[in-house]
């Protein structure tokens, strides 16, 4: 099969985890406070799926991302692409069925991407102190919510595997 039923629910996931960042963004904007979550995306895809439906969701989930936020178009995709296709090539070292090792994965993958905005859209302004501390800010805050956000959405996940009677075990795992 070209691509597995699981990666439309993981990325209807997805979308749905944007969509909500973006409401709360948006009620925080009076606090100059934004909340970065996009690292959960990327660990149940890299976890779970084949490598070709992976790649789709991946890619779906970087072009909808790209197309949401005010960045440079692609920078999401081939970030999410990257960042992915290292968790995939890893994925053998990681336990998929808790949740402490997608919260650890969460958690480095929110940070790569916080990096790579910071990097991509902040050299001009490398210099100036505020810059570093709403950096330090965002990604403080983010890391916070994604103490509690991650482990949800994580659970909503498996909760969607189940309701849609799907395999919730990772495929291609050697059984140990």
């Amino acid at each position: 099969m070209l691509l597995d039923p699981r990666a439309i629910l993981l990325f209807g996931a997805n979308v749905l985890l944007l969509y909500l960042t973006l409401l709360v963004n948006s009620a925080l904007a009076g606090w100059s406070i934004y909340l970065f979550l996009l690292g959960p995306m990327l660990v149940f895809p890299a976890l779970y799926l084949r490598h070709q439906s992976y790649f789709i969701c991946v890619l779906l989930t970087g072009l909808w991302v790209d197309a949401a936020l005010p960045a440079p178009f692609g920078l999401f995709t081939l970030g999410f692409l990257c960042a992915g296709a290292f968790v995939f090539q890893m994925r053998i070292r990681f336990r998929a069925e808790h949740n402490y090792h997608p919260i650890v994965l969460a958690h480095g993958l929110n940070f790569f991407c916080i990096l790579l905005v910071t990097l991509a859209l902040g050299t001009p302004n490398f210099s100036s102190l505020g810059f570093w501390f709403q950096v330090f800010v965002t990604s403080l805050a983010s890391h916070l919510v994604l103490l509690v956000v991650a482990p949800w959405f994580f659970n909503f996940e498996r909760m969607l595997f189940a309701l849609c009677h799907m395999d919730t075990e990772p495929e291609d795992f050697p059984i140990l």
